[in-house]
């Protein structure tokens, strides 16, 4: 990760607040974002400055942290992960419920707060790693009146779903990320079969043969698997 896990304080005990914030600013892949004095508070600053972890107090005036953590677990988008830092082990069940990461005693040594860190870092990647598939939209090729979603592993001929095997699946995926261009059969060997380059077989033709009957288009159609004398194939332009 490059840039830093964003990192939130809520505890109403300015030594709890103090003694969290030194042992952060060791660590140069957080950063402290926020730091709160009760959970009315939390709840703004949380979606303000949308921290990737919350170390987070349990027994506070008014809106307690399990309150906090509850708001967060029933949200639809994922909110951050959330380390309760108290000096009650009796939460600890109510903890877990509401999805916490960690639950910090009160007084913890430094070693335990590294392991949390841990579980943090182990946390955040993960959860940018899945906005990012969120973020990426999905891989479609197109030709003729061919649809790939390549991501889903998906076929579709004239909007129709197109039943393909794996191999299949990889083979026309080949074909058509050419456009129409020529790929070899030791191309298709590499890269669909994994063969090395000493490697001969004629699997990428009887393939190509199942294909050609499961498209269903003649030879002078658009999309056809046409043949290149001694180089491979090619889908028809």
């Amino acid at each position: 990760m490059t840039a830093p896990i964003r990192a939130m304080i809520v505890d109403d005990e300015p030594l709890a607040r103090a003694r969290i914030r030194g042992l952060l600013a060791r660590q140069p892949d957080l950063r402290l974002v926020a730091e709160c004095a009760d959970g009315a508070a939390a709840r703004e600053a949380i979606a303000a400055d949308r921290p990737e972890v919350v170390f987070l107090d349990i027994e506070m005036a008014e809106v307690s942290g399990l309150a906090v953590a509850e708001g967060l677990a029933e949200s639809m988008e994922a909110g951050p992960a959330v380390v309760f830092v108290t000096a009650h082990e009796r939460y600890a069940r109510q903890a877990f419920d509401v999805r916490a990461i960690d639950y910090l005693m009160k007084p913890f040594e430094e070693e335990r707060f590294t392991a949390t860190l841990d579980r943090v870092r182990a946390h955040a990647r993960a959860a940018r790693w899945e906005a990012e598939r969120r973020r990426a939209p999905p891989e479609v090729l197109r030709f003729a009146d061919l649809e790939l979603a390549t991501a889903q592993r998906e076929a579709r001929l004239a909007g129709r779903p197109l039943a393909l095997r794996p191999k299949e699946f990889d083979l026309l995926r080949a074909l058509v990320a050419r456009g129409g261009g020529t790929v070899t059969r030791r191309e298709l060997l590499t890269e669909v079969w994994g063969y090395s380059e000493g490697v001969s077989s004629r699997t990428v033709d009887t393939h190509v043969a199942v294909l050609r009957r499961k498209l269903g288009y003649r030879r002078d159609q658009v999309g056809y698997v046409a043949t290149v004398a001694k180089a491979g194939y090619r889908l028809r332009r």
